[in-house]
């Protein structure tokens, strides 16, 4: 019997398991790399380090390959963790020549480390034609509101070196595809794949839900961009039977202040929770009511996801993929301009008698579940990742 040899496919991302400081990239990498696992050979180059931290990963050797088992996963993958400055070119380039991969995957689009150099060093080896770019939500609207100024020149740059002429793209909904095709005009090898997310659980529970009362989590990146100060600020007039759970890295520490110092404002509403990692998330948001994220943009929002699969209805705004909440009583979704909507919307589910509650939960889980079942994860094989 002729054994089919598998595909190599290299990963390249600042940051990855056994990682989660930085967010939902982590856990949409994961997920993918597992769909892939059994046609492919996968090797990952990141950084030694998690999101903000000083000291590497305990018991991880740098600088060298690594098999790593991913949760969930049949088989080791090839991981090469760096030291805190990154790869150079030069090692870059020799990794990659010695890989000589099928397939180059770069996630998110303003590294310098794990995204400008991994091209320069793809450019110099001839490799172009086989790298995938996904900007993960990073040309989105709201996203590009943030430093707006130096992604507007960032972006000029980088078209202008022509690095990525030749590439193809993983837009992960409609809206991406339309980004990617308005910032870097041209590139027509735009394919949709979605995000592959965790499973709904089996059984939703229902919490107890009194009337004038409301238990709100958040959880996610603490940033500009997820806009936990406006949250905060949004509270504020709301009268007492309302408690917030805050959980998440602060990504930014000086808007972090601004956001502890709101808190310290109005103790009895709001408790900073620290983090959570990626296996326990669907278990704390279970133990909330109302799952709330006034993001300014999420290319998927894994947890927003994860509190439909969970059959926890969101509130958030309307620059993410999940819209039309309040036709599915899944949700509200909000204008963020100012807190009036948001102010509403928390107003409205803290008036909710169990019932209605119990109906939204319902349509929460029910969201999910449509969406995890209308998946067509051929579309990875067959056009994404294939020769």
């Amino acid at each position: 019997m002729k054994l089919i040899s598998k595909k190599r496919s290299l990963f390249i991302y600042d940051y990855f398991f056994p990682g989660f400081k930085a967010g939902g990239p982590i856990q949409s990498l994961t997920n993918l790399i597992l769909h892939l696992e059994e046609n492919s050979e996968i090797y990952f180059i990141t950084s030694g380090y998690d999101h903000g931290e000083i000291t590497p990963y305990p018991d991880l050797k740098l600088n060298t390959w690594t098999k790593v088992l991913l949760p969930g996963a049949h088989t080791p993958i090839n991981v090469w963790y760096n030291d805190n400055k990154g790869p150079p070119k030069k090692t870059l380039k020799k990794l990659i020549e010695d890989i000589d991969p099928e397939h180059i995957y770069l996630n998110g689009i303003y590294s310098l480390h794990y995204f400008l150099l991994p091209l320069m060093a793809v450019k110099a080896l001839g490799f172009e034609d086989k790298v995938i770019i996904c900007p993960r939500g990073m040309l989105q609207r709201g996203a590009l509101e943030v430093r707006s100024l130096k992604k507007k020149i960032y972006l000029t740059v980088l078209r202008g070196l022509g690095l990525v002429k030749k590439v193809r793209w993983h837009a992960t909904n409609q809206q991406e595809k339309e980004d990617i095709a308005f910032h870097f005009k041209g590139n027509n090898e735009i394919i949709v794949a979605e995000n592959i997310p965790k499973k709904p659980i089996k059984n939703i529970t229902f919490p107890t839900k009194k009337r004038d009362e409301l238990k709100l989590i958040y959880l996610s990146l603490i940033s500009e961009k997820k806009n936990l100060l406006l949250l905060l600020q949004a509270l504020n007039p709301i009268k007492p039977g309302l408690s917030l759970e805050v959980y998440g890295p602060p990504k930014d520490v000086d808007y972090w202040h601004k956001c502890e110092d709101l808190i310290k404002t109005i103790p009895n509403k709001v408790k900073y929770m620290g983090n959570v990692k990626p296996a326990y998330v669907q278990q704390v948001i279970s133990a909330a009511q109302v799952f709330v994220l006034p993001t300014k943009g999420e290319n998927f929002g894994h947890a927003l996801y994860e509190s439909l699969s969970v059959g926890r209805p969101v509130i958030t705004s309307n620059f993410t993929p999940w819209n039309n909440l309040e036709q599915h009583k899944a949700g509200i979704n909000v204008d963020i301009v100012n807190d009036e909507e948001l102010i509403l919307a928390m107003e409205k589910f803290k008036a909710m008698d169990q019932r209605e509650y119990d109906d939204h939960c319902k349509g929460a889980y029910q969201m999910a579940c449509n969406y995890f079942n209308s998946l067509d994860l051929a579309v990875y094989n067959d056009l994404l990742f294939a020769n």
